[in-house]
């Protein structure tokens, strides 16, 4: 038997320049929010695997130079305009003057966003008034689900799965990181075989465990 490792994990990346994206538009969207420049709300929206829940929390990083402290609010928790309000509402004159853990902004990541409709009002409010003070990043796979009002106070962007020959180069550097070897033609056609299976990027990793079990 091979290696027993777990290569989702130990080779995460831990910086957008680290991570695989899929394609020049993401790549691009997501360094213009790591500059810090871009306060807009921003929906990463994706089937699973694709990596979104990743970039939402490399995003502040990158802003902030060290891993920020950051509210992480359960979608389940924003059903009405009082829990919103909860989450979301502090004294606006604080804000004015500081910012908490000498942060550049107040960081929200909200998972598999799905909100129902008598909070809507409620969220649309809270994104325009703490714009430029909390950075909000929201995921999704289900993208019409979102109000469309609160669509249009974000950036949407899609991020797909990665298709095989993106992701090679970093499958071919942690197969050898390992301390192993595989020929260029065999590993291309594992990763095909995941991509034409369900695209997913998990997956990808779990097949380079099995590589590297079997090796």
């Amino acid at each position: 038997m091979g290696k027993i490792v777990d290569t989702e994990s130990k080779y995460r990346p831990r910086s957008l320049d680290e991570f695989v994206f899929p394609n020049k538009h993401v790549e691009e969207v997501a360094k213009a929010y790591g500059s810090g420049e871009i306060t807009r709300p921003l929906i990463l929206s994706g089937t699973n695997g694709t990596g979104k829940s990743l970039l939402s929390e490399l995003i502040p990083q990158q802003i902030e130079g060290f891993e920020p402290q950051i509210n992480r609010v359960r979608s389940c928790d924003l059903n009405s305009s009082k829990e919103i309000y909860s989450q979301f509402t502090r004294n606006k004159q604080f804000d004015k003057l500081f910012t908490p853990y000498n942060q550049r902004f107040s960081y929200n990541i909200i998972e598999e966003v799905n909100f129902d409709t008598k909070a809507r009002d409620a969220f649309r409010v809270v994104l325009d008034e703490y714009r430029g003070v909390d950075m909000t990043i929201m995921t999704t796979n289900e993208i019409g689900k979102i109000d469309i009002g609160v669509r249009s106070r974000c950036e949407t962007l899609h991020v797909p799965p990665c298709e095989p020959q993106v992701f090679f180069p970093r499958a071919k550097a942690i197969i050898e990181a390992e301390g192993y070897s595989i020929d260029d033609d065999a590993l291309i056609a594992a990763l095909d075989a995941v991509y034409d299976a369900k695209p997913d990027n998990r997956r990808y990793y779990q097949t380079i465990d099995e590589i590297l079990r079997k090796a």
